[in-house]
Order: structure tokens, then sequence, then C-alpha cells
């Protein structure tokens, strides 16, 4: 065993690689990405390759560079280490890879590596262990080793922080490095430094190491010098190894940006640096995996009797709460999280609709503090509904560090053509899909204080957006929201979309509902506040209701709905195939510049407003919905499964609804979209927890009680699992005979309803309700 691996937790928390496969390579870096929400490091392996993509980034750090729009920056790499043993390097280009292994410990959030490398009848033994500390967000540890097994060696050991990376997953544009070092400094006591600036914001990066040999280990030939060019710095050993003996390393990493503090940048990673040594490479690791730990416990998820269903769903939260920085830094989360730059890093509705519900109950603070980058960027989305000639708040399809809209104007086809993209002046229900994620937020939490300071304001400044893009027509004296993307972005102007309608119907209610209670006595003084901030009457908010009643929704007598109008009159083509994922087979009559004739989707629309207004409509409105879109979606989303899957549990096709569960568990780890190698599909990752809390569990909120109506899949026995309800915590555990709910935390009795019962749940006390 490895030595690294003392401690490692079971094999239902890891994630292991066999061999080094370059054609995998990138995919492999993208699943074992390390991070602790202030920044995101691929599983690179530490000698570096051509076929390897080194990613660092920053969250909320971007830069233009003569792009399109703003990306996130692919910082200087810091995990660089190449071994030279009698001038061979150790890599599988120069030596032959005898044994290898990598293990990604989910639960400790912490990459383990063992590799014998062979050059001829000689073997090397490299070992090693790295994390990014979730205590102190800043900083990280890497320890390695290296033996020589069958006779004394000449070594180098050279780190370094490389200085030459770039961004390079651009759709459009091709590579580009998006800043400048400007520092590159040997401080002496194995501290090296490298300071860069982004190109366009001038925003500082700086990152220092320090480390070498352990020093019981300091062999009397150790040589240690420093190279130093325009772009990076390394740090250099050489030694005589004996056979046999293991040498090991321990490097620290810090690093900080302008963005977080006011001080001098290198005085901070060096003081950071200092206070790291001075801890040592063991408590550093005990100190993050109990931070881990505590995440872990209000998020974790225990499926009795479907261990490879179990293993896939931590691997996704995971790489959820890999996302979440541990306190608010004012950043969102990218659709690619932080495991690559595809999409530019940019944030989109995904967070909203597909991550946020996650963290609402497991993690409320954080999904605040993301609700939050939203708010702080209101004056910004009021602009860019400005810019498109409508009133109050229209949040941008794109957004990055400003909250300007950074929707690029062309993207790549899935083919290979370049298209032009019109999502930001057409795919308006993003404004809808904010508010909701406000609405869902306050329903779990209570947060009163939020709703009043921030999220009042939001709702009323969207809903003047939505008064303003609605269309009269006054011979049927209804209300029309015209030239459209919906969900479904096969066809890029329609008119009344039924996703676009039915959000932003609600969003007007909602917003109505919420002035009359802010007119309240309880809460008169701040909602007179917020109105005569924004300047907001009681007209106006009238005006709101008559839209909201008047506004044109697409449903036929037998409930069945028309995803956008003249969506009937399309060509009409059933998908009839599936492949070795069961993913939907492309029809061979239709060419994709064809879809937009036909009435093929590309993800859930009309089914995901199934799904988030689900209390508006019946069970048979669901279903002849349901059996009609699902032949005609080609999941050609990540974003499509999650609606289906929760749809087809409420429905009865339980299933169907655990294949599509296990479809979006495995979509990162058995690559079924064929580009996790651009990283994790951050939207999938929300949707299989949603499906499983939301869909098999049935956990909803409604008059501000908590309800659970579970339906397991057949092969469970139990389910375990914690969510946060208005200031408590509660555990349900959930058989197929029985439910049980116990208050973990809290000081208040709580209402909740299990299986239909409704009961009274007391702090420390656990209530049941059989079948």
């Amino acid at each position: 065993m490895s030595r690294f691996q003392r401690g490692l937790s079971g094999e239902e928390w890891t994630i292991s690689e066999y061999e080094i496969d370059k054609d995998k390579m990138r995919f492999q870096e993208a699943i074992l990405t390390l991070g602790n929400g202030y920044l995101g490091s691929r599983g690179i392996l530490e000698e570096g390759y051509e076929e390897g993509y080194a990613g660092t980034y920053i969250a909320g750090i971007y830069d233009k560079s003569g792009g399109q729009s703003f990306a996130i920056v692919n910082i200087p790499n810091p995990l660089l280490a190449e071994i030279y043993v009698d001038g061979k390097k150790l890599c599988m280009d120069e030596m032959e890879v005898v044994e290898h292994r990598r293990i990604l410990d989910m639960k400790r959030a912490v990459l383990l590596r063992r590799t014998i490398f062979a050059m001829g009848d000689r073997r090397y033994e490299y070992q090693s262990r790295r994390f990014f500390s979730l205590k102190n967000m800043h900083l990280g540890a890497v320890s390695f080793s290296l033996k020589a097994l069958d006779s004394d060696a000449e070594v180098v050991v050279r780190c370094s922080i490389d200085g030459t990376v770039h961004n390079g997953m651009h759709a459009v544009g091709g590579p580009r490095k998006h800043y400048a070092v400007t520092q590159a400094l040997d401080l002496g006591d194995g501290v090296s430094y490298l300071e860069a600036k982004t190109n366009d914001l001038g925003q500082v990066i700086g990152i220092a190491t320090a480390g070498g040999m352990k020093s019981a280990q300091h062999t009397s030939d150790l040589e240690t010098r420093s190279h130093i060019d325009e772009h990076s710095i390394a740090s250099e050993s050489s030694f005589s190894a004996k056979k046999g003996v293991r040498y090991d390393f321990e490097g620290y990493i810090s690093i900080y940006t302008s963005r977080e503090t006011e001080s001098e940048i290198r005085t901070a990673c060096l003081d950071s640096i200092e206070a790291a040594r001075d801890r040592g490479v063991s408590r550093l690791l005990r100190d993050h995996v109990t931070a881990w730990e505590r995440r872990w416990e209000s998020s974790d998820i225990e499926i009795d009797g479907d261990w490879p269903l179990q293993k896939a769903l931590r691997f996704d939260i995971y790489h959820l709460l890999a996302i979440a920085p541990p306190r608010d830094i004012d950043v969102s989360i990218p659709a690619k999280a932080l495991s690559g730059e595809w999409y530019q890093g940019h944030v989109f509705w995904d967070t909203e609709i597909y991550m946020l519900p996650f963290f609402i109950h497991t993690q409320p603070q954080l999904a605040k503090a993301f609700l939050m980058y939203r708010y702080r960027r209101l004056q910004q989305a009021k602009n860019c509904a400005l810019n498109q000639n409508y009133k109050g708040a229209l949040w941008p399809w794109e957004s990055a560090e400003s909250g300007e809209d950074e929707t690029p104007e062309s993207w790549v086809n899935f083919d290979g053509t370049v298209l032009p993209v019109y999502n930001s002046k057409r795919e308006h229900h993003i404004a809808s899909d904010v508010i909701y994620a406000i609405y869902r937020y306050y329903q779990a939490t209570g947060d009163e204080d939020f709703m009043l300071h921030y999220g009042a304001e939001m709702v009323f400044e969207t809903a003047r957006f939505w008064a303003s893009r609605v269309v009269p027509d006054e011979k049927s004296r209804s209300y029309e929201i015209r030239e459209v993307i919906g969900p479904n972005e096969f066809q890029v102007c329609v008119d009344n979309n039924s996703y676009t309608n039915a959000l932003a119907r609600w969003m007007l209610r909602y917003a109505a509902g919420l002035f009359d209670r802010l007119q309240k006595k309880t809460h008169s003084q701040e909602g007179q506040a917020v109105a005569e901030r924004i300047g907001l009457t009681v007209e106006e908010v009238d005006t709101w209701r008559e839209i909201a009643e008047g506004l044109v929704f697409l449903i036929g007598p037998d409930g069945l709905i028309e995803e956008f109008e003249g969506y009937f009159q399309r060509k009409n083509i059933i998908i009839r195939g599936q492949d070795e994922h069961g993913m939907p087979v492309w029809p061979t009559e239709v060419a994709l510049a064809d879809v937009k004739e036909t009435q093929l989707i590309k993800q859930g629309d009309v089914v995901l407003l199934l799904y988030l207004l689900s209390d508006e409509f019946s069970l048979d409105t669901k279903r002849v919905n349901f059996e009609y879109y699902e032949p005609r979606t080609t999941h050609m989303s990540s974003l499509s499964i999650t609606p289906y899957a929760i749809l087809a549990n409420e429905l009865g096709y339980g299933e169907k609804a655990y294949r599509y569960l296990h479809h979006t568990t495995e979509t990162d780890l058995e690559n079924i979209h064929r580009n996790t190698e651009r990283g994790v599909h951050a939207a999938e990752l929300g949707g299989a927890w949603q499906i499983v809390i939301h869909g098999f569990a049935g956990l909803r909120v409604k008059d501000e009680v908590l309800i659970i109506n579970p339906v397991l899949y057949e092969s469970w026995q139990s389910m375990r699992f914690r969510t946060w309800f208005r200031g408590r915590q509660i555990e349900f555990t959930i058989s197929d005979g029985q439910a049980e709910a116990s208050m973990v935390k809290g000081r208040k009795p709580v209402d909740i309803e299990i299986r239909g019962q409704r009961k009274v749940l007391e702090p420390g006390q656990t209530v049941t309700a059989k079948r």
C-alpha cells in the first residue's frame, strides 16, 4: 500500500485511474479535479504532458485579451514537478509505466498517486499526495517521494511555477494567454514567488511555493539551485539516491490576488507560506479533512442497496462541494465548475435552476452568497434591460465578474459549424429563472432579512422587465412575448414559448404577492422603504396582475401544452433508437441544420416547466405532456434529463426514472456527452441531487411545510439524507415500510409532512410515519 494511502476512505468514496492513457488524459484531469471554491485545479500528472491540460482557475478572475468576451483565467501552474533519473525524465515518454494508480478520495478531497516507471531492468517508484485546503482557501500542499528499487541513481528534482500556461479551450478564437508574468523571485530557504497581472483588468495574481527534501533525509551531496526566466521559476535539487531508500519531498502553495487583499500580494503569500510551514503538512491535511467532514455531514446521501449509484452520486456531490468557497467571496458557479474553461467560465441560468437547490438544502449560507452575486450586479442587469430598450432588470444570459452581458457573438455547433448567437437578445427566461431561485431559497429558509434588503428589489425590478417585454394584443385582450428562445434552443426565434410565458406569468404574480405581503403591518416599514427607493406604486403592481392574467399560454383542452406558437405545425419526427448509454440516437433523416423545422427538441422545455411549477398542473396534464415530448427530446444538453427523471418518478414510471438517474450520475464518469475533458457538467451534478431528493425522496416545500413523499427504487433498502429547513437541520431515514425524521440541529419545533401524515417535529426528537 502507498504510504500516502493511510487513512484512505472506503471504495464507495474513491475514484481510481489504473493507467496513463494519453487519449483519456484530459478526461481524467477533469474528473480528478481538486477544488475548494476559491480555486480549482485539474487533476494533471505532476510531470506534465503535451497531451494533458494544466488548468488552475481562481473563481471570479476573468480577462478578455482580445477575445469576444471575458474568460476565466488559466493562471500559472504551481504543480509542475519533473524528476530526472540518470538523465532520463520520469515520464511515459522516456520510460515504461509498469504500474499506475491514482485515487481521488472524495470524502477527504485528496488526490493520491503511485506509479512505477522502468528503464530497462531498473525500476523507480513515485508516489504523491496533494490537496487544496478547505480550511484556508489560499493554501495547497503537495507531497511526493521517489525510491530507486533496483540500483543507485543520480536524481534531479525540478519543481516549477510554470507561467507559460494559457487558455486553450475556447470554442472560437483560439488559445490566449490572459496574463503577463511581472515577477519571478528566488527568496531563499526553498521559497519561490511568481507574480502575474491580467492583461485587461490588471488583477494581480501571486503564487508562492516552498519546500524540498525533508530535512531528516538530506544527503551529503544534496545541491539546490533555482532557474528563472521571463515566464517561470524553478527550484532544483540534485542528489545521489541509494537503492531501496525513499526520498520524501514536501511542498506548500499559497495563492492570493489583488481582489481579496489590500496589502502587498507577495507579503500575503509569504505570510501564508510561513504559517503553513510552521503547521506542517500533516496538520494542514487534518484541518482540511475536518472541514470536508463538516460539509459531507450536511450533504451526503446514503443509499443502501445500490453501491454503484452510491459512488456515482458522491462523485456529483463532491464536485458541487468543490466549487463552493468556504465564505462569500462574491462569485457564482460556472457551467463547467472550476474544472475547465469551456463556455469561458461564464455563469448561466444553470446555477439558479440546477445547482442552487442543492446548496439551499445543504449549505444555505452558500446559497445566499450565490444569490448575493446576482444582487451586487443588479445595476448591470438594469443596464442589460435598458440596452435592449426595456425597463427593470434583465439578468445577462452569460455573466462573469462584472455582471455585464458576456454572451459571445458566435459559437461552435455540435457538427463543428460556427453559428451566430442570439441568446442574450432572446433567451430572456433567465429573468424568471433567477427570481425562481430566490423563491426557492426563501421557501426553505424563511430568510426575511435577505428578502427585505435584497431579494424584494430583485423581484420587483425583474417584474418591471416583463411588464415592458410583453406585447399587448388589443383584439384578444391578451399579452404575448414574441421573438424569444426557450430552453429548447433548436429554434432561435419563436413567439409565446410556453416555458418563458408561464415563468413570466408566475413571476409577475409572485412579485405582486410579495408586494402585498410587504405592505402588511409586520413589514410595512421595510416594504415601504423598498417601494420608495425604486419608485414602485400600487398602480404599477396592479398592471403586473393584469398582464399575468392575460398572458398567452398555449394549452389545449386535453392538457397538451404547445411548446411555442406553431410548434405542432412543424415536421413530426420521432426518435426510435438509443445508443449504448440509453441516449436517443439522432434520426438519420434529419440534418442538424434542418432540425428547427421539426418537433425535435434539444432539451426539456415544457417538461421542465411542469417540474418547476408542479403545483399549477394536474397529474393528467403532466402525463399527457411527458408522453408527447419524451420521444421527441434528443437530450443533447446536460440540462435535459433532470426534469424528465423527476416527472417520470411522479407519474409512476419508476424504472424509467431510475435509468434517467443512472444516466445523470454517470454523465461525467462515463463521458457520455464525449466532452468531459473540457470540464464536468455542473448542471447535471446538481440535477442528480434533485432527482434523488426531489424525485425519489419526494421532498418539497408547500405552504411553509416541509413535505416528503418518498418512492424508493425497488433495489434500494433505505436512504438517509439531511436537509436544512427554516433554521433546523432535519435527517430523514427512509425505507420501504416507513420514514423517520429527526431534528439534528434547531431550537424550535417545526411542522413537517411525511407520506401524507402531518407531524410536529421537536428539537432532538424523532417522528415516524409508516406506509
